[in-house]
């Protein structure tokens, strides 16, 4: 498509000569033709140095915003994992990137709560077999509650990584914490965004009875009390789960009085089940209604919804 260096010689050969004796203005108009020629033959060059469009990793290093990763941190909103989506700059080094977010603390005026403490430092993070091995500062936390916290927001951080399904800390060198892997989490709504809460589910059936079971917490929401689960399909292969749950009074209330609360609850189900190893997608029905209340929930119902891409994005927290 663009000039090799042969045709290049050739093309500057056959280039108007700009000072040929012509007046003044058949010479300015030479040279911006000249010019005009070198600047597209100049683009076709470096075009041609551009990486394949089949290669993605090539592509970051020239557009990197292309690749720019969003993380999911696990902090605490003093009584519950509060998952918050950040977007990163692009990196090579992914697993440490993350944790270095986890370290660097919830947004400001969130409200949320630090789970590490403040000056604890990364020493070194390596991902080997499925396990990401953190080393970190003597700086740790104090009570044994404090810890386990602590760890829990790194574990629960660090699995939603690509290849990485168990995480293995120490600190100093230490060992406190070898190969801890991920307890599913069910998700609930809160009034500044979704909850998440150690379910113990082995399985998508398992896990939307934990779910419908409802939250200990009356300050976070589910399902109302009065739904219920009308049929329940789980295709294996396609790793689909599929829920038609009852259309109650309830339901309709919900979503009409608070329609912000309705869609956390079906994002909610969504990424609760998809938590579990194997499921892709959820599909939700209630008995066939394509809307609940105005329809701000409309999107979400009857078809196919893979996990959410952003739970709480921190570009909305405390705005």
């Amino acid at each position: 498509m663009f000039c090799n260096s042969e045709e290049w010689s050739a093309l500057s050969k056959r280039l108007p000569t700009v000072y040929n004796g012509a007046g003044l203005g058949d010479r300015s108009m030479n040279v911006r033709g000249a010019l005009l020629l070198l600047t597209i033959l100049a683009a076709g060059f470096w075009i041609r140095t551009l990486p394949s469009a089949k290669d993605g990793s090539a592509l970051a290093k020239w557009w990197p915003w292309e690749r720019s990763p969003v993380v999911t941190l696990y902090f605490s909103d003093g009584a519950h994992l509060f998952p918050v989506s950040r977007r990163i700059p692009a990196t090579h080094d992914l697993p440490h990137a993350a944790l270095q977010a986890l370290l660097d603390g919830p947004p400001p005026g969130s409200g949320l709560k630090r789970p590490i403490p403040q000056g604890a430092r990364i020493r070194s993070v390596a991902v080997s077999h499925g396990i990401a091995r953190v080393d970190l500062s003597e700086t740790a936390p104090g009570s044994a509650a404090e810890a386990e916290a602590a760890y829990a927001a790194m574990v629960y951080t660090m699995t939603r990584l690509p290849g990485v399904t168990s995480v293995a800390v120490t600190v100093d060198g230490k060992a406190v914490i070898a190969d801890a892997r991920r307890m599913p989490l069910l998700y609930y709504a809160s009034p500044n965004g979704l909850v998440g809460v150690p379910s113990g589910a082995n399985s998508p059936r398992e896990s939307i009875a934990k779910y419908m079971a409802g939250p200990a917490d009356p300050t976070v929401t589910g399902v109302p009390h009065d739904v219920r689960l009308v049929n329940y399909a789980y295709d294996d292969a396609a790793g689909l789960v599929s829920l038609d749950f009852s259309y109650t009074e309830s339901v309709r209330t919900l979503a009409l009085e608070k329609p912000h609360i309705m869609r956390s609850v079906l994002l909610g189900i969504v990424a609760s089940l998809t938590e579990i190893p194997g499921v892709q997608a959820v599909r939700i029905d209630f008995e066939g209604h394509s809307r609940l209340g105005l329809g701000e929930c409309s999107d979400l119902l009857r078809t196919p919804q893979p996990r959410p891409q952003l739970l709480n994005d921190e570009r909305l927290l405390g705005a």
